[in-house]
């Protein structure tokens, strides 16, 4: 079964991008990902990736905006993860690419002027390098890495273009840019366009204050039942020590209703007692009355 990172993956890597989204995510993702291999005969370009949608996708890419031969291979299933590596390796206009793509530039500028290139230079970084935490868990977290720390800098100029708030650490050997809060990773895949996945969060992210709601609630419910037994504890032993004096034997039905009511439902709150005089006794009376003759209750026990 994919992880979440992964059907994020798949959603992007089935997307029908316009021409002009085309160049600034090839650009994004051979910056993060490209490796020159040269000789003294020829020079050669590989592309890796454990997700073969990302290789297909970035081969179909590379064809339709530039019609050359590649080839596309793999190794052997790996022991240490189970995983096997999708590799592209391009002998063919390299010049022409590289020309084209400006991956000689230190900042591709033309490719993050416009939203379209925007969106689509952070497809790229996400392909490339980014990853996020399983929606399953109770803190999320989804992280671009890369060995170019400038390239990550106009990663999160873009980002911060659309808001989002993003750092940047140093974790050995490469760079992370970095987003904790839901709310911006749910934006995050809103600008992207994978809206299958954002849609996914955001449910999983309601999902879970709705339950944390309920806890809260059933925590105050027993904060609340754990308050009306001490109060109905307190109650009975004055009522039991009242019940034979003169003065209660003074007040009137209703009071001495309520009394008895007390001792045979200790847990009932005030609403439920007024209930019980409706039913037993027909009478109407407000939680402002009962209040009245738990003070009485009192008044009566400080008089023995």
């Amino acid at each position: 079964m994919h992880t979440f990172s992964q059907r994020i993956k798949q959603e992007l890597c089935t997307t029908v991008y316009e021409k002009s989204a085309i160049k600034p995510l090839l650009t994004s993702f051979f910056i993060n990902n490209l490796t020159v291999h040269i000789n003294s005969e020829k020079e050669w370009w590989e592309i890796r990736s454990q997700f073969l949608p990302i290789v297909r996708l970035i081969s179909s890419l590379l064809k339709q905006q530039y019609k050359i031969k590649q080839q596309i291979g793999y190794s052997q299933i790996q022991k240490i993860n189970n995983s096997r590596i999708y590799q592209i390796l391009i002998e063919s206009n390299l010049n022409k690419i590289r020309k084209d793509l400006k991956l000689d530039a230190i900042i591709p500028d033309e490719f993050i002027q416009n939203p379209i290139a925007k969106r689509s230079f952070i497809i790229g970084a996400f392909l490339s390098g980014g990853s996020i935490s399983s929606i399953d868990k109770s803190v999320y977290h989804l992280e671009i890495r890369s060995t170019k720390i400038q390239y990550l800098r106009i990663a999160q100029k873009i980002l911060a273009d659309f808001n989002i708030s993003i750092s940047i650490l140093s974790r050995r050997y490469v760079y992370v840019l970095y987003i904790k809060r839901a709310t911006d990773i749910s934006d995050f895949l809103k600008i992207i366009g994978a809206k299958q996945a954002m849609q996914e969060l955001e449910d999983k992210i309601i999902q879970r204050d709705y339950y944390s709601a309920i806890h809260r609630l059933n925590n105050l419910d027993i904060a609340n039942l754990k308050k009306i037994t001490t109060a109905s504890n307190q109650q009975i032993k004055m009522i039991k020590a009242i019940k034979s004096t003169k003065l209660y034997q003074q007040q009137d039905k209703k009071f001495k209703y309520y009394c008895n009511m007390r001792l045979i439902y200790p847990e009932a709150s005030l609403l439920e007692i007024v209930k019980l005089f409706k039913r037993l006794h027909n009478i109407n009376i407000t939680r402002t009355g009962i209040n009245h003759y738990v003070l009485k209750i009192k008044k009566i026990y400080k008089a023995l």
